[in-house]
């Protein structure tokens, strides 16, 4: 969802797919990862899968960490890299393919998760839980009519900073998990489970960096 006021300010609220589905994967596992940067578990705990029987699961922990790290890494790259504006012409297919690219390498259900080749037990949990993971996509329960107060958060945030208000924006990127955990990962994006005091994680969001 993409809320915006005015000529320039912006906040960008809602899931993210990718991640959701790397969470899910997670959990489905039995793996369990523990970094600062990586939500608790889902609401919603998945069905158990014995994909990862046998295998070293602190091992295939760290290459899940890595894979959940490469895919904000990319998450962050596309926002800082969006869509051109207009039409799809050329100059759209083009950033659709780098696009399309960027999240092929770091291993995506679209070519059977073909950039996880170096983690061989992580990239098989992937291929057997993949699509059962994306069904799973949970939507966000931040919603529409929660924003409309946020004109006067963009105000507030503009004044303590002391910046042109248009000049604002951030993204928020809601994983269907609990504990009202958030984490600010660069400046203008937040990543918080789904109960997270949603008036603080969007004044994160929005806050310049210094």
């Amino acid at each position: 969802m993409r809320i915006a006021s005015g000529p320039s300010w912006s906040l960008e609220l809602g899931d993210d797919p990718f991640l959701s589905a790397a969470l899910w994967i997670r959990d489905a596992t039995g793996i369990v990862v523990e970094a600062d940067d990586v939500p608790p578990p889902l609401n919603v705990p998945p069905p158990s899968s014995h994909v990862l029987d046998g295998e070293d699961l602190d091992g295939v922990g760290g290459d899940w960490l890595d894979w959940w790290r490469a895919l904000l890494a990319a998450r962050l790259a596309q926002r800082h890299n969006p869509p051109p504006g207009g039409d799809f012409g050329e100059e759209w297919k083009q950033w659709a393919v780098t696009n399309q690219a960027r999240w092929a390498a770091v291993g995506s259900i679209g070519d059977e998760f073909a950039g996880l080749a170096h983690a061989p037990a992580l990239q098989r949990a992937c291929r057997e839980l993949g699509r059962a993971a994306h069904g799973a996509r949970t939507t966000s329960k931040i919603q529409h009519d929660r924003a409309m107060g946020y004109g006067l958060l963009v105000d507030e945030v503009a004044a303590t900073h002391h910046v042109d208000r248009n000049t604002l924006c951030g993204t928020v990127i809601v994983t269907p998990t609990g504990g009202g955990w958030w984490r600010l990962i660069e400046p203008g994006f937040v990543l918080a489970s789904n109960d997270a005091p949603h008036q603080e994680i969007v004044r994160a969001a929005l806050t310049p960096a210094p």
